[in-house]
């Protein structure tokens, strides 16, 4: 069973936990990081899988994850990046791109109310290097700012508010 720690409008934690499935039905706030590959002028990003509960097979960040009770935001990020992708990826190596608060309703009974530690990183990784967690992500590519765009503009992406900012720099 897997628990959150639940946060308040600040994003500060309370010290109160619970099961993840029940703060997703009761759309509680909590933490979640994600990572954006960036290099060479392109973004590494990956296909959910078509099996997940939200966003199935829409194309995303490198990686991402729930923050797990009791974990650090960067914690929680560099073991999501080993999980998902196979990638041993050091904190000193990350620039936070910013924190981003994120309400989703899925459905009546899963809401999503997260803040957000987005953080990128500059280096080019080759495809052969990616290990896929199969139950977590169907594919990993690179594209373009320009293809990244245009699968955004065709719904092709997790709609989110970091691209824009990811956007500016790249």
């Amino acid at each position: 069973m897997e628990f959150l720690d639940l946060i308040d409008e600040a994003g500060t934690i309370t010290g109160q936990k619970e099961e993840r499935k029940l703060v997703h039905q009761k759309g509680l706030l909590h933490h979640a990081s994600g990572l954006i590959i960036v290099g060479g002028g392109k973004i590494l990003i990956q296909q959910r899988s078509k099996k997940k509960e939200k966003n199935a097979g829409l194309w995303d960040m490198t990686a991402s994850g729930h923050v797990n009770a009791g974990e650090s935001p960067i914690g929680s990020l560099l073991r999501e990046v080993k999980e998902e992708v196979g990638l041993d990826i050091s904190e000193e190596e990350l620039k936070l791109l910013g924190k981003y608060w994120r309400h989703e309703v899925h459905r009546d009974d899963f809401i999503e109310n997260e803040l957000d530690y987005i953080y990128i990183l500059d280096r080019i990784v080759p495809i052969e290097d990616i290990k896929l967690q199969e139950e977590e992500v169907e594919d990993i590519r690179w594209v373009s700012k320009n293809q990244f765009e245009t699968m955004l503009e065709n719904g092709e992406i997790v709609r989110r508010e970091v691209w824009k900012d990811l956007l500016k720099i790249l």
